[in-house]
């Protein structure tokens, strides 16, 4: 079940069911979620670290602070265990020129493949449309083919889709809608 007004806007938090008693409540990030959000980086594999940061290595202090003051959304898993509480998805927005912001997404290893992903992706993008921000770039290794795949279908013109040495650059106009065929 999700929460929005008439007009089709979020309230949050969203609670979105990703499975028998266990549901995400996604809202937008605070800077108090800085630890937490440590946390959440600290526990993903290497290779979800490594498709989020392009490298092995994790997330560090200075970045994170960095990202849980900028735009963006958490989701805080919400099931009977041990993981209750903790954040389970991560969103940001982090202007990147003028006009434009740099978005990145991420899920745990354990709730990927549940639809928080494009949840995420569709709520960054009209962030950034009420933002008035133009342009949205997304980062990914170009062998993250459900990222390519999210944005690629998100909706929106897509201004350029580049790759170089094993990296994809994704820039879509966050003001223009396109038709998607279902």
């Amino acid at each position: 079940m999700d929460a929005t007004t008439s007009h089709e806007r979020p309230v949050f938090p969203m609670r979105v069911n990703i499975g028998p008693e266990q549901w995400v409540s996604i809202r937008p990030i605070e800077r108090a979620d800085a630890s937490a959000l440590s946390d959440f980086y600290a526990r993903l594999s290497p290779e979800s670290r490594r498709r989020r940061f392009l490298s092995c290595g994790g997330a560090p202090i200075p970045l994170v602070r960095r990202l849980a003051a900028a735009p963006g959304f958490v989701g805080i898993l919400r099931e009977p265990g041990p993981l209750d509480g903790a954040i389970v998805a991560h969103a940001s927005l982090l202007p990147d020129a003028p006009g434009s912001v740099e978005v990145a997404f991420t899920v745990a290893d354990e709730v990927q493949g549940r639809g928080l992903g494009k949840r995420l992706v569709a709520m960054v993008l009209e962030r950034a449309r009420s933002l008035r921000v133009g342009r949205v770039t997304a980062t990914m290794l170009v062998e993250n083919a459900p990222m390519h795949h999210l944005l690629v279908g998100a909706g929106y013109a897509i201004l350029a889709d580049r790759i170089d040495a094993g990296v994809e650059e994704i820039v879509l106009d966050s003001g223009a809608a396109r038709s998607v065929a279902a």
